[in-house]
């Protein structure tokens, strides 16, 4: 009986692949006729979406998707749909860019702190070497030591601001991170041949933009017109497509062999069905050798494999790579792991110093040696490149790492005021930090996530912001740190699936131990950052509402919302009780309510974040009042929820702060 079913088992297997291969293999291919928008062009591989059709197909590939209002285009897929495109050279594949996100008034303010090269090499577009660029250093006071600017560098013209710009003939980051040294920086390209440009003149450069050049599928445009086609799109290939007159497609071109494509589908399709065949017939006849292969084995040649793939990657990262330490190097850096700084669920962290080379001075790092449950080698260094290319002023400086065997460490700067639960938590009120310091830390960190989820080549998700991971330096400028539960995404993805639960209790979101909330996304930080706000603001733990919630102890967003109901003034007295200081403390924890709605699509992003960060209090609507979600109470899926589903009601015109009630 069983030698019967044998072959029925594989002919119905192979039948259920061979008809999904036939499914996989029917592409859609769509075309775009070239519209116009302002002065420019909009031909492939850019397109504009149909707006009467926003469901329909897209004529290009997604990075290569143009925004366009007002008669000025845009790239869709770009930070925060910032970058504005002035011209197009469809043949040398080059376009002209002007970033909104480093853009000055006539007086040079404000100076650009976003590093425009950690987020250029993001497939299909990169910054082209015949640019040249722009360097900024700031808090200068980091070259001390040499007694005077770097050459070349001189004072920016935004009164009050201390930094320094240098006008570079050639885009080269490398050479700007050499001579930034301790400093923190941006580099931001710029056309080069401007006649007579200094560096004084960094307005106008921004204005003028800078170069790209794009990667785009293989094809070529002119050739698929000759022949009588339209340039379009192979969505489901991700492909260039040549959609001819009858309505079939081709690879390059209408005049091909028509039957090319076939012929090539059947006889992939032939030997897929072959080998599959081949495949199971060897795994039914050699099942008992195969089961009698050792764990330890497999293991150590996974191990060998993941080794060699590491260094094949290193190999391709190149430069992009950030420094790479041998672990007897982080000894001699820390003596031995001598002076412990600190402990997580991920590592242990340890101070050290950097040796002077270069003509840099020693400088103070943080090394954090992590537990052996890490990924393999490949992934984390794939989060490794990928963390080490963001740059950006409220982000933590991943200034190395170390991959040795089953040895993994990071070499992060030094950050001098520690973190930020020793001030917001501290029983010394000389300790605690003034409204408008709180004020300031809140905004640097919401553009640290906004810069994380929108303005890196790849996506992060940190998925544990509290106050223990916003570290805080010399000037009290906060940074986001420790990224050992962070996700990693492509731009393209809003939605994440996870096998796992992952944060510290108490700045969970609710969709993140019960998918019953809603799905993940960056949405999960964004709630995790409304309750570091509301910590903030009332000054005490969290994590310790939960225990006192069971001695009847009011649920901590609660007692919050209750307060601001109540209008009672300031919820911890800070110093001087100024009018100033208590609309500072009651916007920060509106905006803390609002964040951590329990539906996710009802929380504000980052950006939205930070507008009303800049707004007055009389222009933000009272948010409803919480719902206590917790990992160890979690109400079932269908439980109503008093969460608006739309973010249309975070902020509002009025002469006062409205609860639900009034704006009903």
């Amino acid at each position: 009986m069983a030698v019967r079913a044998r072959p029925l088992l594989l002919s119905a297997v192979a039948t259920f692949l061979v008809a999904l291969l036939h499914a996989a293999a029917a592409a859609a291919a769509t075309s775009c006729a070239p519209r116009a928008c302002g002065n420019l062009t909009i031909a492939y591989p850019f397109w504009l979406p149909d707006q009467a059709s926003p469901s329909s197909a897209p004529c290009g590939p997604a990075a290569f998707q143009v925004d366009c209002r007002g008669g000025q285009a845009s790239l869709a897929r770009s930070f925060r749909g910032a970058y504005k495109i002035l011209r197009v050279s469809y043949g040398n594949r080059t376009l002209v860019v002007a970033n909104d996100n480093v853009q000055t008034d006539a007086s040079g303010c404000p100076v650009p702190r976003i590093d425009v090269s950690a987020s250029l090499s993001l497939a299909p577009f990169t910054a082209s070497s015949t640019n040249a660029q722009l360097v900024f250093l700031f808090n200068s006071n980091c070259n001390a030591a040499a007694g005077a600017p770097p050459p070349g560098f001189v004072n920016v013209t935004c009164p009050g601001t201390q930094a320094l710009v240098r006008l570079d003939p050639r885009y080269n980051t490398s050479a700007a991170r050499a001579v930034a040294g301790d400093c923190d920086y941006s580099v931001v390209p710029v056309l080069p041949g401007s006649p007579g440009a200094t560096a004084a003149d960094y307005p106008k450069l921004l204005r003028g933009g800078y170069q790209l050049e794009w990667r785009a599928s293989p094809g070529d445009c002119a050739a698929c017109n000759a022949s009588g086609g339209r340039c379009g799109y192979d969505a489901n290939a991700d492909a260039f497509a040549c959609i001819c007159s009858d309505g079939s497609s081709r690879p390059t071109r209408c005049d091909a062999k028509k039957s090319g494509k076939k012929v090539i589908l059947i006889v992939s399709l032939s030997i897929t069905f072959g080998l599959l065949l081949a495949f199971l017939t060897i795994i039914l006849k050699f099942r008992r050798r195969i089961r009698s292969f050792s764990l330890p084995s497999i293991m150590d040649r996974r191990g060998s494999s993941d080794t060699a793939n590491v260094e094949k990657l290193l190999q391709k990262y190149g430069d992009l790579a950030p420094k790479r330490y041998r672990y007897s190097e982080l000894k001699k850096i820390t003596e031995s792991f001598k002076h412990k700084l600190g402990e997580g669920g991920y590592g242990v962290v340890f101070s050290g110093v950097l040796s002077a080379s270069r003509g840099n001075r020693e400088r103070e790092v943080a090394v954090k040696v992590l537990h052996h449950s890490r990924p393999n080698g490949e992934e984390f260094l794939n989060e490794v490149v990928s963390i080490g290319r963001t740059s950006h002023v409220n982000i933590v400086t991943l200034l190395g790492f170390c991959l040795e065997g089953s040895k993994r460490a990071l070499v992060y700067e030094y950050m001098p005021n520690g973190s930020l639960d020793r001030y917001i938590f501290s029983d010394d009120p000389g300790a605690a930090l003034g409204w408008e310091t709180l004020h300031e830390v809140a905004a640097g960190i919401a553009r640290g996530l906004e810069y994380l989820h929108e303005g890196c080549n790849t996506r992060i998700i940190h998925f544990d912001i509290k106050p223990q991971n916003v570290l805080l330096d010399a000037d009290f400028r906060p940074k986001i740190a420790d990224f050992g539960m962070a996700k990693l995404c492509s731009p393209q993805e809003s939605i994440l699936s996870m096998a796992d639960a992952r944060g510290t209790i108490g700045f969970i979101a609710p969709e993140v131990f019960s998918r019953g909330f809603g799905v993940i996304s960056t949405k999960s930080d964004v709630y995790s950052y409304g309750m570091l706000l509301l910590e903030m603001v009332a000054g005490r733990s969290n994590v310790k509402a939960y225990a006192e919630k069971s001695s009847g102890d009011l649920f901590f967003p609660l007692w919050i919302y209750d307060h601001l109901l109540q209008d009672g003034g300031l919820l911890q007295d800070r110093g001087a009780g100024a009018a100033d200081d208590e609309e500072i403390a009651r916007k920060m924890a509106l905006i803390g309510l609002w964040c951590i709605q329990t539906v996710p699509a009802s929380r504000p992003s980052m950006s939205r974040v930070l507008e009303m960060l800049e707004r007055s209090i009389h222009e933000l609507a009272m948010p409803p009042r919480p719902y206590h979600v917790s990992p160890s109470n979690s109400p079932s899926p269908s439980h109503p929820s008093s969460y608006p589903s739309s973010t249309s009601g975070f902020t509002l015109r009025s002469s006062r702060v409205h609860t639900p009630e009034s704006t009903a």
